[in-house]
Formats: structure tokens, sequence, C-alpha cells
């Protein structure tokens, strides 16, 4: 959809005079192309200067998808961890993580960051640090958002960090996080459990919903947990009365890539963060809106999955995520590379050429 702004009232003189819009997502329009800034994100992962983990691997997604990120880097490594030569770097001293948002409240800037996200943290004291971040922000802005992907490990290779960390994510994150995005292994540190079908994580989820403030919980890989493991990559998102599930097929890779969570719990959050110009613009029943225009949140205890937010609907955003997924997972393929192709699958970020599905789960 092209807009231009010749013969709006206020635009007389703007250097914008032809906007492009994607699928319906748009901003209000105004004197200088936009009315409303578009949605910030405080992005508190690991780092990464060659290939895709962490802030590398979800700092250009969001972007792209028209959001404004602040990355915030948890630890600053040569190359992820998984390669055989090794890697270089130090982890992000803890303080630092306090003062980057402290400077930021200083220019006056905090109270438009909409979301945090966290990922990777090196010690349970970051986990700490990053918490303080989110009262901080949400003092600035009570209807920022707190995304938490509560990075542990893989399925298929077990838990990576410290007893410390998993502790502060089955206790700290789990109880004030708004959105959690953990894998299945992840799902089953936090809630001491094993679940090994759709139906067992939607109880573990539903676990962590009622043991915190948390209104939705996204398995970014439900793994072996999955209704067809050996053929598709599926996710699951659940929230107090509804889950749904999705599945795309699995691709051929010499070796897996790194950083699939990281870019999918990333394209979740912008979904429900970037306004959707088919909703309607009244607040539902029992909804309030609080000061930022991109966040609507419902009253405490259960709620319907939809209506959470004032972006697409959970499910549409769950969608999207797994349709631009699944794009880059196809550019990665056909280029036969162990690094996410971010770049190179740019625009199905935006726009997926192939859609997926969501199926509800009677759970």
């Amino acid at each position: 959809v092209w807009l231009s702004s010749q013969g709006l009232p206020g635009t007389e003189g703007s250097s914008y005079t032809l906007m492009r819009f994607g699928p319906a997502r748009a901003f209000a329009l105004g004197a200088r192309g936009f009315a409303s800034r578009p949605p910030a994100v405080l992005s508190i992962q690991s780092h990464v200067c060659y290939g895709a983990a962490g802030n590398s691997a979800a700092v250009f997604p969001m972007r792209r998808l028209g959001v404004e990120v602040w990355p915030v880097n948890t630890v600053q490594f040569s190359n992820h961890t998984q390669y055989a030569e090794g890697w270089e770097g130090l982890p992000t001293p803890t303080e630092q993580i306090g003062l980057l948002a402290k400077g930021i409240e200083r220019i006056g800037a905090l109270g438009r960051c909409s979301a945090i996200l966290s990922g990777y943290l090196g010690t349970e004291e970051q986990g700490g640090a990053v918490l303080d971040v989110v009262r901080r922000v949400k003092a600035a802005n009570p209807a920022a958002l707190y995304c938490c992907d509560p990075v542990m490990g893989h399925p298929a290779k077990g838990c990576v960090v410290p007893e410390g960390v998993q502790r502060h994510h089955a206790e700290a994150s789990a109880a004030s996080a708004d959105v959690l995005c953990p894998n299945v292994l992840e799902l089953g540190v936090m809630t001491r459990s094993e679940p090994d079908t759709p139906q067992a994580v939607v109880r573990a989820a539903r676990a962590l919903l009622g043991a915190g403030s948390a209104r939705l919980v996204l398995v970014k890989h439900l793994a072996h947990a999955g209704l067809s493991p050996d053929d598709s990559f599926e996710m699951l998102l659940v929230g107090h009365e509804e889950a749904w599930h999705i599945a795309t097929p699995l691709l051929p890779f010499g070796r897996p890539p790194v950083g699939v969570g990281d870019l999918t719990s990333a394209l979740f959050l912008v979904g429900l963060l970037q306004v959707d110009c088919t909703l309607p613009t009244a607040p539902a029943a029992g909804g309030v809106y609080h000061s930022s225009p991109h966040a609507m949140l419902p009253p405490p205890g259960p709620v319907p999955l939809f209506g959470l937010l004032q972006g697409r609907s959970p499910k549409a955003a769950l969608e999207h995520t797994a349709g631009a997924y699944f794009e880059v997972m196809r550019a990665t393929s056909e280029a036969e590379e162990y690094e996410l192709q971010l770049v190179a699958a740019q625009d199905g970020l935006v726009d997926p050429p192939r859609s997926f599905e969501a199926i509800a789960l009677d759970a």
C-alpha cells in the first residue's frame, strides 16, 4: 500500500511525500509522515560479531519489521559457542546493564520503551540486573511489556547454563514476565517437569501462567513433545483459556543453525507490538489503555488469548512468526550455510511468501 502526504493537512513542505506500508501494518500519519513513533524494544541478550545469535539474530529482524531496537549485550563474543574451534570474548560487567538503562533514562527516552526483550544471561547476577531494568522501564511506562526468552539450552543438547541462571528463570523470570518464550527443555526446567506431549506442554505452560504475571507462553520449539517431530518444526502458544499449535516443514541442514529461538522470540514480540490496521480502535471489554499506544493489557486473572494486545492478535503474531522463520530457514538451507541468512531473507521477514495456519489445540 502506498500513501502520499500531498494534500494532507499540516504536510506542507514535508520531505516525506510517499510512504510504503507492508501488509496490515502502519502507524498514524502526521505532519512528517508518522504522528506517533514506532514501538521501541530494549533488547538485552548476547551478541556475536560474526553470525546470528542473541541480539545478532534479533535486532535486524525487529528493525526490518519497523521497530526501534535499543540493544544491550550481556556478552560479546567473536562467534557463537557451538563452533568446534571455540570463540573469543567476554561477558558484559553486570553493573553495565543497569548503567546503560540509567543513561537512557537520564536523556528522557526510557518512557518511550514499549517492551523489554531478554535472552541469554551469563550469570544469575545479570538476571537480577535485567529485572532492575524492567522495573525502571515500567516505572517510566507502565504499559511496557516484558518478554523473557529464558535461554538455557536446546532439547537435543541439554541445559548449558549454570544452576543459578536456571533458578533465576524458574523463580524470578516466571514471576515477572508478561510473555515467556521457552523451548520445551526450558519449560521443563521452569516447571520442574518433563512435558513430552502437546497436552503436557499446555499443562506446564499454564502452570507458569498461574504462578506469575505472564499472559502468554510461546513454546518456541516443541521438539520431541510435538505432534510430528521428525517432519516438522512446531511451536505452541498458550494462554489462560486457549492454545494454538503451528508447524512448518523441517528443512535439510548439514549443521542446524544456531539462534533460531532468538529469532522466533523477537518475531513474536514484534507481532504483538505492531499496529494492525484491521483491528478496531476501541478497547475490548474490560481492557484498559495505558500511556503507550502499542499495548492494551486486560485486568489480572484468566483472560481469552484474543484481545490481549492492541497489535496483531496473538494467533496472527504466531502465524507471521512461523512464516518469517520458515523463510529465513529456507534461505539458509538453500545457501548451505551454518549461520542464519537474515539479510538474504529480509523481504520474507516482512511479507513471508508462504503462510502457515495456527490450529486451536484442545487441551
